[in-house]
């Protein structure tokens, strides 16, 4: 896969990441803010997938086998808000495509694929415009 050059950007990412106040600021408010966090999210979601693939073989469904999810009372810097949803619809041997939502943004949200786009049942669409992603491993959103 070309996706290297994008893990080491997007681990350089996670050295920055908000912290949970600051996301949950962002995350109330719409437009390219909103956009811009849920995009890093994603980005972190493609690093954990492919983490994950390099350790199983495969891709998972399950984001809290990622480390994605963060336990109730248990809160870390770097953990993701919980106004974030992140969620991986479809993932297998080869592919993988997820989608991340706003609480309080209903019908809108940001989608990323990795893998052949050809193994999915139906091409990833976000929620509201149905945009689809056009790059692997490249984060699209709804407008906010």
């Amino acid at each position: 896969m070309k996706l290297l050059p994008a893990l080491v950007a997007a681990t350089a990412l996670l050295a920055t990441a908000p912290t949970v106040d600051a996301q949950r600021a962002l995350a109330a408010r719409p437009g390219a803010q909103a956009d811009s966090l849920l995009k890093h999210w994603l980005r972190n979601l493609v690093v954990s997938q492919e983490k994950y693939y390099s350790e199983h073989g495969t891709y998972t469904t399950d984001v809290s086998a990622l480390g994605l999810f963060t336990p109730p009372r248990q809160p870390a810097a770097s953990a993701k808000a919980d106004s974030i949803y992140l969620e991986v619809i479809q993932a297998g041997g080869r592919s993988w495509w997820g989608r991340g939502s706003l609480r309080g943004h209903r019908g809108k949200s940001c989608i990323v694929w990795v893998g052949t786009i050809t193994d999915f049942a139906a091409p990833p669409t976000t929620d509201g415009t149905k945009v689809q992603a056009r790059n692997e491993g490249e984060p699209t959103c709804d407008q906010f």
